[in-house]
């Protein structure tokens, strides 16, 4: 790639034009990396420049993520499904993580399955043949209005969402070496396949709770076969359909069946976005960004220092609705977009929110961006509630191990017992609505 100097009408004031005949990239794309670079005061021939080129055109493409409609018995976990809502389909189908990782910070009541993510790494990591991300959320809108008020969507102890990341090789113990069959099975036949042996039953190795689809370590008095993550969901199962069916249980028998606790099921549909969507909404978020400092103010019945916190104040909320606006106007690229999924690149940061994103705390590798969840998705999950706030948020943010450090691993407790990891818990935030 050579670049050249142009003089823009100020002295010294960089322009920067390409020759592409060296390396074939998309003359859209390296515009784009330029346009940033300049904007953010990166000049050619220095080092940040220089790195945020590299990191631009190595990390993966920006793809958007749809929810479509999709049969229950096609979202399971042999099948490696992108999915929203239902019961999730583990990857590991052993060790998944226990009931307190899984209960709200806030109101500790069970967080609801929200999606999961196939997001293998290629053939540079055999131990990453398989990976997936899973995300739970709660589904009371009261703890999304506490943490929003008290200003800590960044903060884990506040954040009303957990995320996972599962990783195996190709030859690990779960699944066949060979493709899954892409015969479409009825549910039945998936039962039944499940029951013979013929494809992995998602509770062979580990109890589900038939509310959720998590561990359940609570188990039935009385018939000693069914498993619960929790008091409440034990509770609800008994007045949905245990109390009738106790002596026969089978948790396979209710696998691809709904109830209240759950969200919605959706298929998630991937679709690369246009070079020209990308190079737009960073022209835009650009373009917006000068008009940030919020109008001249006339209040003159305050004392200096009422009138410094006044504007103070002032300036943040016009900057934190525009920037809401910017990011408005590129989700109308796609209206219907619920993920965008970017492993190694930059959010749409939707507030000026100071934010500190931790390293692993296994491996202390940094933790980079892989993708977001855009406030479309509550559209499709019935969250509406008329006595109490619905859950909200503008968007959710996911950050994972730049490493992906492996699974599974062993861990050693204060009592000596060995424990083996198969799902590391990753770290999202959110930014509520303006």
């Amino acid at each position: 790639i050579l670049l050249n100097w142009n003089v823009g009408g100020k002295q010294n004031e960089p322009h920067l034009t390409t020759c592409l005949d060296y390396v074939n990239v998309p003359t859209t794309k390296l515009a784009n990396v330029i346009y940033s670079s300049v904007c953010h005061q990166s000049y050619a021939g220095g080092k940040e420049f220089w790195s945020e080129l590299n990191d631009y055109f190595f990390m993966s493409q920006l793809h958007y993520g749809f929810a479509e409609p999709a049969p229950a018995c096609t979202l399971v976990s042999h099948l490696f499904p992108d999915k929203i809502g239902g019961r999730p389909a583990w990857l590991a189908l052993d060790h998944l993580p226990d009931e307190a990782q899984l209960v709200c910070c806030s109101c500790s009541q069970p967080m609801a399955f929200l999606l999961q993510l196939y997001s293998p790494l290629g053939d540079d990591r055999e131990d990453c043949f398989h990976r997936m991300l899973f995300v739970f959320m709660c589904k009371s809108g009261r703890c999304f209005f506490n943490s929003a008020s008290s200003s800590e969507s960044f903060a884990p102890s506040s954040v009303p969402f957990r995320v996972f990341r599962s990783q195996m090789a190709k030859s690990n113990p779960y699944y066949s070496l060979t493709p899954p069959d892409e015969k479409q099975f009825t549910p039945e036949e998936m039962l039944d396949a499940f029951r013979s042996g013929a494809l992995p039953a998602p509770n062979r190795l580990t109890p589900l709770c038939p509310i959720c689809g998590c561990r359940g370590t609570k188990i039935c008095a009385n018939c000693k076969k069914a498993s619960y993550c929790s008091r409440s969901h034990q509770l609800l199962h008994w007045k949905l359909c245990h109390k009738r069916h106790c002596p026969n249980y089978d948790y396979l028998d209710e696998m691809f069946s709904t109830n209240p606790f759950l969200l919605p099921e959706f298929a998630l549909v991937s679709e690369a976005a246009a070079e020209s969507d990308i190079v737009n909404s960073h022209t835009q978020s650009d373009d917006d960004s000068s008009d940030t400092e919020a109008p001249a103010q006339t209040l003159t019945s305050v004392d200096s220092a009422e009138f410094a916190a006044l504007e103070t104040i002032s300036r943040k909320e016009t900057k934190e609705e525009l920037i809401f606006s910017q990011f408005r106007q590129v989700m109308k690229v796609e209206p219907d977009q619920v993920i965008r999924f970017q492993r190694g690149g930059e959010p749409f940061w939707v507030s000026t929110t100071q934010r500190t994103i931790p390293s692993c705390e296994v491996c202390g590798g940094k933790r980079i961006f892989e993708f977001q969840i855009t406030p479309q998705i509550l559209s499709h999950l019935k969250l509406d509630c008329v006595k109490e706030p619905s859950p909200d948020f503008a968007t959710v943010y996911v950050f994972t191990c730049e490493n992906s450090c492996s699974l599974p691993r062993t861990v050693q407790a204060a009592d000596g017992r060995t424990r083996t990891i198969e799902y590391q818990e990753e770290f999202v935030a959110y930014d509520p609505v303006p």
